[in-house]
């Protein structure tokens, strides 16, 4: 309970603050962040041969690990970037797809994405037996609106895991707001807040919030020191994510 009342404040902090900072117009279109917040995958995609490699610690049970992000004609192919124990190999594809607009002519344009994603993990120790048989196969979307110096992301799907680690039919539901802060001569400072809802069984729901530090066109740098789930993670750093673009 302590945790969804400090996310809906949070995000009703954001929208206030967005609306406050309009005049200031989008400085974010100065650099060139990740299609994704903390845990959230965005309804954008990169450009084509846009890539990007990322690097996280601190997550979960407070490891280490990194993927790489690829833009393709229309879609972006995301590998290894996942921050649990049951997604962290993984592919997950972003296709693209024409904008929505929101209140007819003149609205918000909702930018969304299909997002498909599958990952398959068999570890043997040296006697042959199994440490690791997992599959699993993700089908959803993501939808984001850009308004004023905020954005919004909504991405439910459908999640389907087979194996030692998780056997289950579930859905998911990923709710973001994020907010541009300030624009120094350092980089772009934004602080984002998450929930990701889950019917899963035995799993809690998970509240992130977290702060971005855009240092310049190339490189991003996540601080999440709030991550409130089946083991919480309170610290500074906290969990942390980099993503640096060629």
């Amino acid at each position: 309970m302590r945790a969804q009342f400090a996310f809906c404040t949070a995000v009703m902090a954001t929208a206030l603050f967005s609306s406050t900072t309009a005049a200031e117009g989008d400085v974010r279109s100065n650099y060139n962040e990740p299609t994704r917040g903390f845990y959230i995958e965005h309804g954008t995609v990169a450009k084509n041969r846009d890539a990007s490699i990322e690097l996280h610690s601190g997550s979960d049970s407070i490891d280490a690990g990194g993927g790489v992000r690829l833009g393709l004609p229309g879609a972006e192919l995301i590998i290894n970037s996942g921050l649990d124990e049951y997604d962290e190999n993984q592919l997950l594809l972003k296709y693209g797809l024409p904008d929505l607009q929101l209140g007819g002519e003149g609205g918000s344009n909702v930018h969304w994405a299909f997002t498909g994603a599958y990952s398959r993990t068999e570890l043997e120790d040296e006697n042959g037996n199994d440490l690791i048989d997992q599959i699993n196969l993700k089908l959803g979307a993501a939808f984001t609106v850009n308004a004023d110096a905020a954005t919004f992301t909504l991405a439910p799907r459908f999640v389907y895991a087979d194996g030692d680690q998780r056997d289950d039919t579930f859905v998911e539901l990923d709710l973001g707001a994020y907010v541009g802060i300030i624009d120094t001569q350092a980089g772009l400072f934004s602080a984002g807040v998450e929930a990701l809802f889950t019917t899963a069984d035995n799993t809690d729901d998970t509240y992130a919030a977290g702060v971005r530090w855009a240092y310049d066109s190339k490189l991003n740098i996540d601080f999440v020191p709030l991550v409130f789930s089946n083991r919480d993670l309170v610290g500074v750093p906290g969990l942390v994510r980099v993503n640096y673009n060629f």
